[in-house]
């Protein structure tokens, strides 16, 4: 027979058998000296599938872990080695239609003639794999106690289930091998540029069909690796659990195959994504310059794969956490990292650089914008989630309560909800309200939620996805309908893309220092063994030390937003507000003296605070109920009216001044009739404000920075008029008193003493409302729970404040000690009624130089 029918031949057997009649040849080759062609077949087709490598930490020196006997059984081999070489002399005839006839003519072959059967060869191994590999009768397979060591039901099932992944694997990496030999015989000629467009036009085909092809194939792979997960992991490390323990450990394995399905799938995801995408590739000829020739590539697509996490880490992150539950989960978690990175580890090709074609990636401009610097205003319960679940990170064996994954999934979409809306900075006008949001850096709320130890665990991480849905976030912020992610899965999807694109300062690419683990296939090795056989250690940068320290610093901040050990202070604090507030809105109900209409005012302004007591510190701290956000409504409403009765009483205070007339010149019934007029002016502008902020808060989550501007507004205008009005009256006195010294009145009469100027300034002050300003401004120091905390608890020393100021002056104190004395001593004679007829009290009344009474209203 010619060569060039000898070659006809091979490649007509190869059509018509497949592969399979040309794996006694790898067999036969062996031991023996080979010539060029048979040098070329053996290095191509044989030797090409029998190595593979996976990453793993590096390990330490002792016996090898139980997972990589479990990992070396997947090595894949060739269909001719899984025979005793008697039966393959049986089955090989020495015929030309046998063995002998095929390794004859191998060896007649040139070298041109052994590289194109060998590229045949390669390729033909994927097409046969996808039309042979896929196993039927065995998605039915539930794995449990019984049919785990039920030696007849395990071993059938897993030897198909290798089998199946041997081969998968063999044809994902002859895949690869066939398009490189694509490329390599691509060859185009640049002198004629029709037939030039023309043959790179097959070129994006025959790449098109290597990625959906190996995307099958992987899909394929994936299935089968977690369905022998459990039965794999039985006969390397399961097999010695006794019967009380093996239940658990199969519950356990269930659980941790399905992690590692979640992981495959995400990458999975990515490969059948890129394949799709790769079928849009289009060559176009440039207008302006006509006869060159444009290749229009999609945004990123293969090349955003290296972005895919590489390394599972279950072994190290969790390891330790799942002890006490498993005491193998350092050899459970160890098997699924090579068993995922195995498969990771598979590189798949990108399209080369092709003659007069110019690459170009379509709207890439987008990712260059660093997001470390921005914030973002999100809901604060969830910020405490996700420290909480970073700082005290559960075994992902364990089955979660059902109320921790809704409260997990509840905070995934209202975290999703923040980011969409990207509220900016929230005004705070109370405690509360800094408890409920806060303002987080973009870069760290991305990490803190894609992170593997927080609350994104059971969705798929897959970086195609996340670039889509990424886009969709920055390019069209107000129509999600782009996203292909569940709401639930949006804030996981969109992060991880922010994570890795956006945020150069908030992520390293340096990984801990591993190992390159070979498996090798070695012929006395029915399944091949696995070794280290090569190590490369990359210790992290400093700079990577300082990142991830950081990082762990950044979220204290956002851990404990009620300080535990300051809580006996806090209600020490909240009891002495309140009783203090109760005793002074007592005494001016108590005292006749001080209920003429500043006083009423005043009073008002006491029931406010202890309302607001009430159903800020007692009912909500202590039943939860209302919810957070009407609670913050009704204790920044009841903020307002505290500060308009201020507004009313300094008012007073201005107009008592203005027209020299002291509040007790006022009827009983005229101070009552001008009580409910104030009243109602006070509640009017009050109503108004709190009907449109609840409208505001309840419409939409969206509008809840406007609620709380018109809140912040309204307080600041209030304080405002308070600081007019005070500083109107002062004006007045300076003015009027200059006015007597211009009259030559003099008097021996100081206007006041130093106490009584203290007493003055302090009243001033409280009534002016500055202290709600500087509350509300110490509230806005996001990020700083403790100090925010230690504020609050401040504000709760205004009751005694009040108090003292109020009450315990030279004025009131005495008038109230007098009344407490003749209650338990009838006879006594209190100071001002020694004399013996009204008339005569009266008239010292009239000449005494000091007004008690005024001084106590004023």
């Amino acid at each position: 027979m010619s060569a060039e029918g000898v070659a006809a031949w091979l490649l007509a057997l190869l059509a018509a058998n497949g592969t399979s009649m040309f794996d006694c040849f790898c067999n036969q080759s062996a031991n023996r000296e080979l010539s060029y062609s048979e040098e070329v077949i053996g290095l191509d087709y044989c030797s090409s599938h029998r190595f593979y490598s996976l990453f793993e930490i590096c390990l330490k020196p002792g016996p090898a872990p139980a997972w990589m006997a479990a990992v070396a059984r997947l090595v894949p081999v060739n269909s001719g080695l899984e025979l005793p070489q008697p039966e393959l002399e049986g089955r090989w005839a020495t015929g030309d239609e046998g063995c002998g006839g095929v390794l004859a003519a191998i060896h007649e072959l040139s070298w041109e003639e052994a590289i194109e059967l060998a590229c045949h060869l390669v390729c033909r191994i994927p097409a046969d794999c996808i039309d042979t590999c896929s196993l039927q009768g065995l998605n039915d397979t539930e794995w449990n106690a019984e049919s785990l060591t039920a030696d007849h039901v395990r071993r059938p099932v897993l030897s198909q289930l290798v089998n199946a992944v041997q081969r998968i694997t063999t044809a994902i990496v002859a895949s690869r091998r066939c398009d490189d030999y694509q490329y390599i015989h691509f060859g185009a000629d640049t002198s004629n540029r029709t037939a030039l467009k023309a043959k790179v036009q097959v070129r994006l085909e025959s790449f098109s069909t290597y990625w959906r092809n190996s995307a099958q194939l992987f899909s394929l792979g994936v299935t089968y690796i977690s369905q022998l997960f459990i039965p794999l992991a039985f006969e390397h490390m399961g097999n010695h659990t006794n019967d009380q323990q093996l239940h658990e450990w199969v519950k356990n394995m269930k659980h941790l195959r399905n992690i590692l399905d979640t992981k495959l799938r995400g990458w999975l995801h990515d490969v059948q994504a890129v394949s799709e995408l790769i079928m849009n590739y289009k060559i176009e000829e440039e207008k302006d310059q006509p006869g060159n020739f444009v290749l229009s590539e999609p945004h990123l697509y293969d090349e955003v794969l290296d972005y895919h996490e590489q390394q599972l880490f279950l072994r190290d992150n969790f390891s330790a956490l799942c002890e006490n539950q498993q005491p193998q989960a350092s050899q459970m978690f160890g098997l699924a990292d090579a068993l995922y990175s195995v498969y990771r580890s598979f590189r798949f090709n990108t399209l080369q650089t092709l003659p007069y074609a110019i690459t170009n990636t379509i709207d890439e401009a987008w990712q260059l914008e660093d997001q470390s610097n921005a914030t973002l205003n999100v809901d604060t319960d969830c910020m405490q989630l996700l420290a909480n679940a970073l700082d005290h990170p559960t075994c992902p064996l364990e089955e979660l309560p059902p109320e921790t994954i809704k409260q997990r999934q509840q905070c995934r979409v209202q975290l999703w909800d923040d980011m969409v809306q990207r509220r900016p900075h929230i005004p705070v006008t109370s405690y509360l309200a800094y408890t409920q949001r806060a303002n987080v850096n973009l870069c760290l709320l991305a990490w803190m939620t894609a992170n593997s130890l927080s609350i994104c665990q059971d969705v798929p991480f897959s970086i195609t996805q996340s670039v889509r849905d990424a886009r969709c976030y920055f390019d069209t912020p107000n129509n999600q309908s782009c996203l292909e992610s569940k709401v639930t899965d949006a804030i996981c999807s969109v992060s991880r893309a922010i994570l890795l694109l956006k945020c150069s300062d908030f992520y390293s690419s340096e990984r801990v220092k591993h190992c390159s683990v070979g498996l090798i296939l070695e012929t006395k090795d029915r399944y091949g063994s696995l070794k280290y056989i090569s190590y490369d250690e990359r210790r992290p940068t400093r700079t990577t030390l300082n990142y991830k320290d950081s990082l762990n610093r950044a979220t204290l901040k956002y851990k404990n937003f009620k300080i535990d050990f300051l809580k006996p202070l806090e209600i020490s604090f909240i009891a002495v507000n309140f009783v203090f507030r109760l005793l002074t809105a007592a005494v001016y109900v108590y005292l006749p003296v001080l209920r003429n209409l500043p006083g009423k005012i005043f009073l008002s302004f006491q029931i406010t605070g202890i309302i607001q007591i009430l159903c800020s510190e007692v009912v909500y701290r202590m039943t939860g109920v209302p919810d957070l956000p009407t609670i913050v409504l009704i204790d920044s409403s009841l903020t307002l009216l505290s500060c308009i009765w201020l507004n009313t009483f300094c008012y007073q205070m201005y107009a008592c001044v203005r027209h020299l007339r002291l509040p007790n010149d006022l009827l009983p019934a005229e101070a009552s009739e001008v009580f409910r007029r104030q009243v109602l002016y006070a509640l009017m502008p009050w109503i108004i404000a709190c009907t449109v902020c609840t409208a505001f808060e309840k419409t939409s989550n969206y509008y809840l920075i406007h609620s709380r501007v018109i809140f912040l507004v309204c307080i600041s205008l209030s304080v405002a008029f308070n600081l007019l009005c005070l500083g109107l009256a002062g004006y007045l006195f300076i003015r009027n008193r200059n006015s007597l010294q211009q009259l030559k009145i003099s008097t021996n009469n100081k206007f006041a003493s130093k106490k009584q100027l203290v007493f003055m300034s302090v009243k001033a002050v409280i009534l002016s409302g500055i202290g709600v300003i500087i509350r509300i401004g110490l509230h806005q120091a996001e990020g700083i729970a403790q100090l925010v905390y230690y504020v609050h608890i401040a504000t709760m020393v205004q009751g005694p404040l009040l108090f003292v100021f109020f009450i315990c002056n030279e004025s009131t104190l005495p008038v109230l000690k007098n009344r407490l004395l003749a209650l338990w001593y009838p006879d006594i004679i209190v100071p001002g009624q020694e004399l013996c007829s009204s008339a005569e009290r009266n008239l010292a009344n009239r000449i005494n130089v000091q007004f008690p009474t005024a001084e106590i209203s004023l």
